[in-house]
């Protein structure tokens, strides 16, 4: 039975994902034993069928259930899956949470202050993408703003994803 809800077992990081940080009824709580995960193929062949934490667990990865997954997002970016899987192999599950759970904080800073209703995806695109680092200056840089600082703190994230050369938008 998956015991971590922050990461799903494709990878993904469930707590950096817009879906689990809403506030509403249809809240995901990530991909873990009280998630509602069963809909989807890769949870049901790592957790219900081999009970693997994550893919990192699997001789088989990547496998055909992958094909396209690493190359498209739904609501949430697939860009750094294999990073993660990989990374999970490298350090171990607990290692690769602890660096998640730096950006999930960063990230509910970002959502707390800077987000007027309209860029939870923007900054948990922000989050899942680019360096801790760079969003600790951003948030830095923002508090000397006086006014409008969800617009302000918007454009400095892009402009240090610029620098980092990363885009953040969903691809399709």
């Amino acid at each position: 039975m998956k015991e971590y809800n922050l990461i799903g077992c494709c990878g993904i990081s469930c707590g950096l994902c817009p879906r689990f940080q809403s506030k509403a009824k249809s809240r995901c709580m990530g991909c873990g034993p009280d998630a509602h995960c069963s809909y989807c193929s890769i949870f049901r062949c790592c957790s219900m069928k081999r009970d693997y934490e994550t893919c990192a667990d699997c001789s088989e990865f990547p496998c055909k259930k992958f094909d396209t997954w690493f190359d498209a997002d739904s609501f949430v970016t697939h860009q750094k899956c294999l990073s993660n899987i990989q990374e999970i192999k490298k350090t171990g599950i607990k290692e690769f949470l602890h660096e998640q759970g730096e950006r999930k904080n960063i990230l509910e800073i970002m959502l707390e202050k800077y987000n007027p209703g309209r860029s939870a995806t923007l900054y948990c695109l922000a989050s899942a993408l680019m360096n801790p680092e760079s969003l600790k200056k951003a948030i830095k840089q923002i508090e000397s703003v006086k006014e409008d600082k969800p617009k302000s703190f918007k454009m400095v994230i892009q402009e240090y994803a610029d620098e980092e050369k990363t885009s953040l938008k969903l691809r399709k």
